[in-house]
């Protein structure tokens, strides 16, 4: 099995200061990377390295091809979710993911199948008046709209309950048993399965 994404001696410097240097990993198909640090360690701009949004010091990125060459650039479909859920207060739960349009296949069904299965069943409310918890449901029914070969997603299980956590923990397992992979950031280790790294 080709890992989908190789990591190689990776190092970033922001204002003079090294935030992690010399990084490796691999993330397959079908399996997990926690990224475990305190605040300002760094995690969330490794992810933004990873994706092209930040700029790196130095070190590699290797992304899988379909013909099972690697390339510098991402070769396939990946899936961001940042600290900022990108929720519009002013559309409703349902707008907000319609809004998405992360494929031209992009059905009401596969909408109203996303948000009952995080448990979002009043489509029609508006987004600013759900909790902060509930928020965050709206941005993980994103997870299902389309197929992704990784997750990268900040601080998946902050400001949920234990309900909550539990949906994202069997989501997690549910997706790496189709192939994909999630690589997360945390400030101590979940239950999911992963491999962890600390920075």
């Amino acid at each position: 099995m080709f890992p989908n994404l190789k990591v190689e001696n990776l190092s970033c410097v922001r204002s003079e200061t090294t935030l992690f240097e010399n990084l490796n990993f691999e993330v397959l198909p079908g399996q997990n990377l926690e990224i475990i640090g305190s605040n300002g360690s760094g995690k969330t701009t490794l992810l933004r390295v990873i994706l092209g949004l930040a700029k790196q010091e130095s070190g590699k990125l290797s992304w899988l091809n379909s013909d099972n060459n690697y390339e510098t650039f991402r070769t396939f479909n990946c899936f961001y979710q940042g600290h900022n859920l990108a929720i519009k207060n002013l559309l409703t739960v349902y707008e907000n993911l319609y809004m998405t349009k992360v494929s031209s296949k992009l059905t009401d069904e596969k909408i109203m199948l996303s948000l009952n299965r995080v448990g979002l069943t009043r489509s029609n409310e508006f987004a600013g008046n759900l909790s902060v918890g509930q928020r965050k449901r709206i941005s993980i029914a994103r997870w299902l709209l389309d197929d992704y070969k990784i997750y990268f997603i900040d601080e998946p299980f902050s400001a949920l309950d234990n309900e909550a956590t539990s949906l994202i923990e069997n989501l997690i397992e549910e997706l790496n048993d189709k192939g994909s992979s999630f690589v997360i950031t945390g400030h101590r280790p979940s239950n999911i399965v992963a491999n962890r790294i600390d920075i």
